[in-house]
Formats: C-alpha cells, sequence, structure tokens
C-alpha cells in the first residue's frame, strides 16, 4: 500500500512510503534514511546495525510517517 502526503505549506504531493519499503529498510538500511532525509534514523540503523536486522524493518512504517507529519506533511 502506498502512501502519500501533501504538504500543508504549498500544497506538494509525495509518496512517502511504497510498497516495498520494509525491504528496502532490511536491504539497505543506513542508506534508505539517508535518501528519505533522516539522517539521525541514519546514523542509529548504523550504529545499531539497522536494529539488528529487524527492529527498524518492522517498525518502518511509524518511523517516516512521524517524521514526515513532523515537518508538515499531511498523510492522505
Amino acid at each position: 500500500m502506498v502512501i502519500r502526503a501533501t504538504w500543508k505549506f504549498n500544497g506538494q504531493e509525495k509518496v512517502i512510503l511504497g510498497n516495498w519499503h520494509r525491504l528496502w529498510c532490511l536491504l539497505f538500511g543506513p542508506l534508505y534514511y539517508l535518501f528519505k532525509g533522516m539522517f539521525l534514523w541514519s546514523i542509529l540503523s548504523l550504529i545499531t546495525a539497522n536494529g539488528l536486522w529487524i527492529g527498524f524493518p518492522l517498525y518502518n512504517r511509524v518511523i517516516v510517517t512521524r517524521h514526515f507529519h513532523k515537518k508538515g506533511w499531511v498523510q492522505e
């Protein structure tokens, strides 16, 4: 299920999570979070070996949606 969001400031729309987001997080860990612009999560993922290979991919949906919500994106 694709999750889309709209930025409150100018109405820009963006896909924040694709269908395979957990797999990408599991395979690429810190690089995935860097691509999303989540630098703190990238460092945490690198230090903890991607949440010991199971933590971050399972909670990836919550982590990413909370990050974008704090930045002003509204989920559709």
